[in-house]
């Protein structure tokens, strides 16, 4: 078994049909990121949980592609996008549509994170 992380997508599908293309799995390096967007240094100098960039930023690490469009009814392109750049994008959003979003992607690495549990506790050759 390979301790590398294979780069897949996963597609959420939204309450309204909008998807979302999700990473299934972050590696060390998007982890680590994701982990860093969450923290700022404290008036101490010492790094504090920053909980307002909490949901933002289980976002901005898991998140590559959606079919969201504009008033005008053009897409939203936001793939490649640097992870400043797309924070403007969902900066802009609307808080109930930031709130559904965030919420289909702590699920998606919630289950994520369930079905590596389960697949370690089963032995191999045994059944689920």
């Amino acid at each position: 078994m390979s301790r590398f992380v294979r780069p897949q997508t996963k597609t959420l599908t939204l309450a309204n049909g909008d998807t979302l293309v999700v990473r299934e799995r972050l590696t060390a390096g998007e982890q680590r990121a994701h982990f860093a967007r969450q923290y700022e240094h404290g008036p101490n100098g010492r790094l504090q949980v920053n909980p307002l960039m909490m949901g933002a930023a289980v976002v901005l690490a898991y998140l590559l592609d959606w079919n969201l469009t504009d008033d005008q009814g053009q897409a939203v392109v936001i793939r490649d996008l640097a992870a400043d750049d797309l924070a403007r994008v969902i900066d802009a959003l609307e808080p109930e549509s930031f709130t559904e979003i965030r919420q289909a992607i702590e699920a998606h690495e919630a289950a994520m994170v369930e079905a590596r549990t389960q697949k370690k506790t089963i032995p191999d050759g045994g059944t689920p």
